[in-house]
């Protein structure tokens, strides 16, 4: 029988170079040793966890009304995904100050509406920023995006504030705050260019320690690269506030009677083949003309010719196009004055324009427009390119959309009430509406965008009470609301609260909500018509009537939208509410304005005021 055969042993590794002072066994053991310790090593550097790319932690957090602020912030999230760091984005009114003071890097987007006012959701934080400790933030390192209109005159003031205080109470700014007129791109650019480097500069080492990832968040690094400008169509939109739809005018009808001395119109635009999409409670962008009776009234002061070439944003066209299609020419704005000043060299204006002179210099702008100052100083501006440049870019002017896009497929309808008046002997009007109710024939087109209003929506849950505050031209999202719920089927308990001048000519819609109520799509309809008696009688007045119910229906989950005015009407329903909670829900005038808070950061309470 054969003897068993001696299999090879493993093949030695030679380490050690062949002149190295060990004898043959010395060195065969060495060889044999630092083999097995790199063997060794190799496997444990296969089964230890490989250390994950140092990652950032940055809370994008924003204060939104309309729905702006939230869109930046998202872009801005979804941009620093792609920059490498682990961001997330929030609503500024879900989280305390406390909470906040947890965080490191935080990024707001924070908008101003009304006179200076927060947006609804943040309401109970603004109370607690401003009684808010000494160094409370001290150890956050922040950054502010402040959006405003700069024809008010707390332009920005929310966000401003927000920069201040986070800055008092012992936050360390990322960047200098930068402040958006309505048109925001441009000082979006600027405040990410601002921002990345600093961030970036900002990272660790490997090895550091680092700021908590957010729950979900991958701890794998995305590959470095340069993401696209945010336009407003980067998430797939085929039509935006710079690219807009031309939409054909189908209708105009007048809604008030023959005697009303007030003149709103239904107007309806085709949307066909347009791809566009909207949710009721949205508001559509319009871009007007201008009066060519304005743009010539602006040619006549300064003696321009109107065929005179300008270049606005790289391209080329006539002045007259420019001043109808391009520039701000109902509403006079400070920075116009400031221009003109410098311009004129007038030394009323000058003075006008100094820094301690802010309150004087809106109350001088204010219910004016460009050629009540052209006409102060003939001729002072004869250049056409200097005149566009004084000009502030044409805005578009948004609409609450008063339709619903499964009751009227390929349709937007509008609510648009005429806007004329007479001041220092001139004839006056908003340049929208005049442009739909006098220079817009049907046939024609209106270039229009979908401005997304994601706070005011129907609730999720589509048995919830819904209560409906909406006079004048403030029922717009209203009827919107009740004709997709009749196209859905929906039967839940529904309040309207409307109201206007006279209910014979000013009942806006009134066969469509009278079939509403037959339906019973609308449970309930209370009206208030001011000048049908001797007292005025405003809707906040037939709420306070109805406060027994009305506290009945909020303790049972009732979801309240305001729509209209913001001078006076929505003031004045806030105050009903208020008084409502204090009297029917025997709550204290601080927890009273406490609850409210607390409704709109839950999304309870939404109002659409303009």
């Amino acid at each position: 029988m054969n003897a068993p055969r001696e299999l090879p042993g493993p093949p030695v590794i030679e380490l050690l170079p062949q002149d190295a002072p060990f004898s043959a066994d010395q060195r065969a053991w060495l060889n044999g040793f630092f083999a097995g310790l790199l063997t060794q090593l190799a496997q444990t550097a296969r089964t230890q966890p490989s250390v994950a790319p140092q990652r950032l932690a940055v809370k994008v957090l924003y204060a939104s009304q309309t729905g702006t602020a939230e869109s930046l912030a998202r872009k801005l999230t979804k941009e620093a995904k792609t920059k490498g760091f682990a961001a997330e984005s929030q609503d500024l009114g879900s989280l305390s100050l406390e909470a906040i003071a947890k965080l490191e890097h935080v990024v707001l987007i924070v908008s101003t509406y009304g006179d200076g006012d927060p947006p609804d959701s943040v309401g109970g934080f603004a109370a607690q920023l401003a009684s808010a400790p000494d160094s409370v933030l001290a150890g956050l390192k922040y950054a502010v995006l402040a959006l405003g209109d700069s024809s008010y005159a707390k332009f920005c003031h929310f966000g401003k504030l927000v920069d201040r205080r986070f800055s008092e109470l012992g936050a360390t700014r990322l960047a200098e705050c930068i402040e958006a007129d309505t048109d925001v791109g441009g000082p979006f650019t600027a405040f990410r260019e601002r921002l990345w480097p600093t961030l970036k500069a900002l990272v660790p080492e490997a090895g550091a320690p680092m700021s908590a990832i957010p729950a979900g968040e991958s701890t794998r690094e995305p590959p470095e690269r340069e993401p696209p400008e945010p336009h407003e169509d980067e998430d797939g939109e085929r039509w935006t506030r710079d690219r807009p739809f031309a939409a054909e005018l189908l209708s105009k009808a007048v809604l008030n009677g023959a005697e009303s001395d007030k003149e709103v119109r239904h107007v309806v635009l085709s949307l066909k083949d347009s791809g566009l999409t909207y949710e009721p409670g949205d508001a559509l962008g319009v871009w007007p003309r201008q009066s060519p009776d304005l743009v010539e009234a602006v040619l006549s002061a300064t003696g321009i010719s109107a065929d005179t070439s300008v270049t606005i944003g790289g391209e080329e066209l006539s002045l007259s196009e420019a001043l109808a299609t391009r520039r701000e020419l109902t509403v006079l704005t400070t920075p116009t004055v400031i221009k003109f000043a410098d311009i004129s060299e007038d030394s009323h204006l000058c003075a006008l324009t100094q820094p301690d002179q802010s309150a004087a210099l809106y109350q001088f702008v204010e219910g004016k427009d460009p050629v009540d100052l052209l006409r102060l100083h003939p001729g002072a501006v004869h250049d056409a390119q200097s005149l566009v440049n004084m000009l502030p870019p044409l805005k578009p002017r948004l609409y609450s959309i008063s339709s619903s896009p499964i009751a009227f497929p390929d349709e937007v309808h509008l609510t648009v009430a005429a806007v004329r008046y007479q001041s220092a002997g001139r004839r006056r009007g908003g340049v929208a509406s005049t442009w739909f109710a006098d220079r817009l024939d049907n046939g024609c087109a209106a270039p229009v965008f979908v401005q997304q209003n994601p706070r005011f929506r129907l609730p999720p849950d589509a048995g919830a009470p819904i209560v409906m505050i909406g006079p004048g031209t403030g029922i717009a999202p209203f009827r919107a609301f009740l004709h997709h719920r009749r196209s859905q089927g929906l039967t839940g308990r529904t309040w309207l609260f409307f109201g206007d001048r006279r209910a014979s000519c000013d009942f806006l819609y009134r066969s469509e909500f009278e079939s509403f109520l037959h339906g019973q799509e609308l449970s309930r309809l209370d009206t208030a018509f001011s000048r049908d008696q001797r007292d005025k009688v405003y809707v906040q007045h037939r709420m306070l009537e109805a406060g027994k119910e009305l506290w009945s229906w909020l303790e049972e989950g009732a979801w309240i939208y305001v729509c209209g005015d913001a001078s006076q009407m929505a003031k004045d329903v806030d105050s009903a509410l208020r008084t409502i909670f204090v009297e029917r829900g025997r709550r204290s005038a601080a927890q009273a304005q406490l609850e409210l808070h607390q409704l709109a950061a839950a999304g309870r309470y939404v109002r659409d005021v303009y």
